[in-house]
């Protein structure tokens, strides 16, 4: 299997930030004297929001000022430089580098935002293309993202790695016909998942020595 690009999800994929997130939420809610039901993050990870709960219009406020903090480039920027990293990052992007295989950042995020988090880390990360959920007319887990980025790296979904830590995120991969590997951050799996999961690591270090399994 000759694996040309790796495509990164961003958010609790390349950077710890799911757990910031959930906790803005709460914070949020709790101001409205709202509690989120327990599925409710498994619900909104990782692509487009369809949760029946968003036509309560007090679900909605939340969702707007929660969304408001938790896009606040100022909050981000300020955060000490590599203490978001996921394990492996800089390893993986080095070794990927290294070996002329081709990265795209996929994120259902905002790519100012993206660019951020990047920002912060202390070496900076080469890639070739970056694509954020503004920039495409739909997000995970429709395909659009990940097929408009191979589209840009001139090579064919089969010849793709997907690394994702969402559902959202792997439903749109397999819809793509992309490899994929899951790296579980803060969504418990469910049989729909399971069923779906290609290859499963457990943080981005090991994708290296998925790679050289897959290229030898």
């Amino acid at each position: 299997m000759k694996i040309k690009a790796v495509l990164f999800d961003c958010d609790g994929l390349m950077f710890d930030t799911e757990i910031v997130a959930q906790r803005i939420w709460r914070e949020v809610a709790q101001g409205y004297h709202y509690e989120l039901p327990e599925d409710f993050f498994k619900q909104i990870t990782g692509g487009e929001v369809k949760s029946k709960l968003f036509e309560d219009p007090v679900v909605g406020e939340i969702f707007k000022n929660a969304n408001a903090k938790r896009f606040d480039l100022s909050f981000w920027k300020g955060i000490q430089k590599d203490c978001l990293n996921k394990k492996g990052l800089i390893p993986l992007f080095q070794y990927l580098n290294e070996k002329k295989i081709q990265i795209a950042i996929c994120s259902s995020s905002p790519k100012e935002y993206v660019e951020t988090l990047l920002s912060t880390v202390s070496i900076p990360l080469k890639y070739d293309y970056l694509i954020g959920g503004d920039l495409v007319s739909k997000k995970k887990p429709d395909p659009e993202i990940f097929l408009t980025a191979a589209s840009y790296l001139k090579v064919e979904p089969e010849e793709c790695l997907v690394l994702e830590d969402s559902k959202n995120g792997i439903v749109a991969a397999d819809r793509a016909h992309m490899h994929h590997c899951f790296i579980q951050d803060t969504i418990e799996k469910d049989e729909e998942l399971n069923a779906l999961i290609e290859f499963e690591k457990a943080d981005l270090e090991e994708v290296i020595d998925l790679l050289e399994t897959l290229s030898s």
